[in-house]
């Protein structure tokens, strides 16, 4: 949902916050939506007004990120000449909340963020459909092996990992 009201955005970005600072000290699913907004000082119908769930803010969450990530990017995309690279560094930036969204058992969120981004670039040529889809696949794959090892490669590791096995794909 895309938000532009200023005290909405404030509102939102007050319940995302709060989300976070509870995972840190207890489970996911142990948080009551009473606490989360009594946490981020809002009433019960702020959370309602804008949320179904608490999935629908860390979806929102990842979201947010990777638009204000991609806006930046395409506004000086002279300044980042690995687009791969680039991405795994804006993962890398979120370290602490992906970890959080890992240890709640949520990582198929990542995973349909991932495909969702993928699939705002096509073009509806079938091909391009199965290239995405397959090449959205294996950058899943390396992401949650990354993130599951601790994210201790760094992204230019990352990007060349990628270029690796498509190259040996194109090679086969």
């Amino acid at each position: 949902m895309e938000r532009k009201n200023p005290a909405n955005l404030f509102v939102c970005d007050c319940i995302t916050k709060a989300l976070f600072k509870l995972m840190k000290k207890k489970e996911y699913h142990n948080i009551k939506i009473s606490e989360l907004v009594n946490t981020a000082g809002v009433s019960r119908n702020s959370f309602y007004r804008n949320y179904q769930s608490t999935e629908e803010i860390l979806r929102e969450y990842l979201v947010l990120k990777t638009t204000e990530w991609w806006s930046n990017f395409m506004r000086h995309p002279e300044k980042y000449s690995h687009v791969i690279s680039e991405m795994f560094q804006h993962f890398l930036n979120m370290k602490e909340e992906i970890d959080l969204i890992y240890q709640a058992g949520l990582s198929y969120l990542l995973m349909e963020h991932i495909f969702h981004f993928s699939k705002e670039s096509l073009n509806g040529e079938i091909q391009n459909v199965y290239k995405t889809a397959f090449l959205s696949g294996g950058l899943w794959g390396l992401i949650n092996e990354w993130v599951l090892r601790g994210m201790k490669e760094t992204p230019d590791e990352m990007e060349q990992f990628f270029l690796n096995q498509t190259q040996d794909l194109n090679n086969t």
